[in-house]
């Protein structure tokens, strides 16, 4: 009895949880719908290809300042957390990684931006960027993970956005103010460092500290950090190889397309990152049966709501882009079109890799599988980017989502994680699909307005997905 209410407890928390990191989510997708079309308005497009590319090489920066330490210390970490004296010692050692890779990474750009004439030109805003770099790895999000302190994160970071909102809309004004806009893309990375530092303080006292075990944790952290450095590869070396190839136009356009894109697919990453810290829990307490369990929902849920919110980008593209950026980005709509259908294999891998593999300890078969992808998309970047330009870099990225989602779901197929599931998903998928393409048929031809038709096909089908889950799992609870 008692361990029937400690599970029904750990699924009720799981649940709040999901909540405030899809909130988190939600209000992290609203930000940019409030300040990217103002942003499009005020500089031109080959100023926000510029800006874009700017934040896509400082991305790889920021990769080798994390070096994996967040993904490695949710998974291992979550597991032992209860044990304080051997996390205490964990986190510091952990913490002391972080900083050495930071040091390493800032070094790195200091190089990059002396070595290069046109960088070296803009080094005051690579040294704004820099901070960016510092405080985020300094903030150590992931002792909050660990400790699944989504209330906290969620609240900081609404309010820390409408802050940053509040700045960009007083100091950006005119397409000279680019400098100040990086300073304000900046200022959040400050206030979360130090918010962060001041409230862990109640879980953990983070200390530099240099001992033997540094190296464990080094070796056990490498295959994460070379398969994240791949998958930054394969998403952002579109935009870079794009300013390259085909310049900042195309840039500018593709830009447009990610941002939608990414915005849609991170409220997903959000509703799978609350699950790490639980599953890996299970793992490390044997309960596979349960853990395959609490897999198999959330495989439906999230493929389910991917493919109805894929479809919908789709349906919708040209109005999305119209809203969001302006009539002069809609070049664009194709390569976002192309990006909704890469999106559902994008939250299956992150499923298959975060959720299933790395918590199981299959680090090695991840970087092979993101490797192989990376070096894929370079070579069809090659191929696609002089021909098609933003479209070719979009279908890079869907084909090189599809062979990641191969490879992983043939590993998890060895846990018997897809056992049982094609039917189920059919099934569902069967019931919602087609009614969702009906009402943004519908929603088209009888609704003028661009905004409003957004809002009514997106709360219809929301409504339409809700009452369809609720009635299979009711009657998937009668059946088992």
């Amino acid at each position: 009895m008692i361990e029937l209410q400690e599970i029904r407890n750990q699924s009720l928390s799981l649940k709040i949880n999901l909540v405030l990191n899809v909130v988190k989510t939600f209000v992290s997708m609203c930000f940019p719908l409030i300040t990217y079309p103002y942003i499009t308005r005020i500089f031109s497009v080959e100023d926000v290809g510029k800006i874009n590319f700017y934040l896509s090489i400082i991305s790889y920066f920021q990769l080798i300042a994390y070096f994996g330490i967040p993904t490695y210390a949710v998974s291992v970490g979550s597991g032992k957390r209860d044990n304080m004296n051997w996390f205490n010692s964990f986190a510091n050692e952990v913490y002391s990684l972080s900083v050495l890779s930071t040091f390493i990474s800032c070094s790195l750009l200091g190089v990059m931006v002396g070595g290069i004439h046109s960088f070296s030109g803009e080094w005051r805003i690579w040294v704004v960027l820099s901070v960016s770099i510092i405080f985020n790895v300094w903030g150590a999000e992931w002792l909050l993970q660990v400790y699944e302190d989504y209330f906290f994160m969620t609240v900081r970071y609404i309010l820390i956005q409408i802050a940053g909102v509040v700045l960009l809309f007083i100091f950006v004004q005119n397409s000279t103010d680019m400098t100040k806009y990086f300073i304000i893309y900046v200022i959040p990375y400050v206030l979360t460092g130090v918010s962060n530092r001041l409230y862990v303080k109640k879980y953990c006292r983070l200390k530099t500290r240099i001992t033997k075990e540094i190296q464990f944790h080094f070796k056990a952290i490498i295959p994460i950090f070379f398969s994240n450095i791949a998958t930054l590869i394969y998403i952002n070396s579109d935009i870079t190889m794009l300013g390259i190839l085909c310049g900042e136009k195309s840039v500018g356009l593709y830009s447009i397309s990610t941002k939608i894109y990414n915005v849609i697919k991170n409220i997903f990453i959000a509703m799978i990152a609350v699950y790490i810290p639980r599953m890996s829990l299970l793992i490390q307490k044997k309960e596979l049966l349960i853990f395959r369990k609490k897999i198999h929902k959330l495989i439906i849920d999230i493929l389910l709501l991917s493919i109805a919110a894929s479809v919908g980008i789709i349906g919708l593209g040209s109005e999305l882009i119209s809203i969001f950026a302006g009539l002069s980005y809609l070049e664009g709509v194709k390569s976002l079109q192309i990006l909704a259908a890469a999106m559902v294999f994008a939250v299956l891998n992150g499923i298959n890799t975060t959720v299933i593999l790395i918590p199981l300890r299959e680090e090695k078969l991840v970087l092979k599988a993101t490797i192989c992808s990376a070096v894929l998309n370079l070579i069809l970047n090659l191929i696609f980017l002089p021909v098609y330009q933003q479209n070719g870099a979009a279908l890079t990225t869907l084909i090189a989502e599809i062979v990641l989602f191969m490879i992983t779901t043939r590993r998890c197929n060895n846990f018997n994680i897809y056992k049982n599931l094609s039917k189920k998903i059919v099934k569902n998928i069967v019931v919602l699909i087609p009614i969702i393409i009906c009402i943004i048929i519908i929603c088209k031809v009888y609704i003028k307005n661009m905004f409003i038709r957004c809002i009514v096909t997106t709360i219809v089908s929301i409504a339409w997905y809700v009452s369809i889950k609720m009635f299979m799992d009711k009657k998937d609870r009668r059946e088992n």
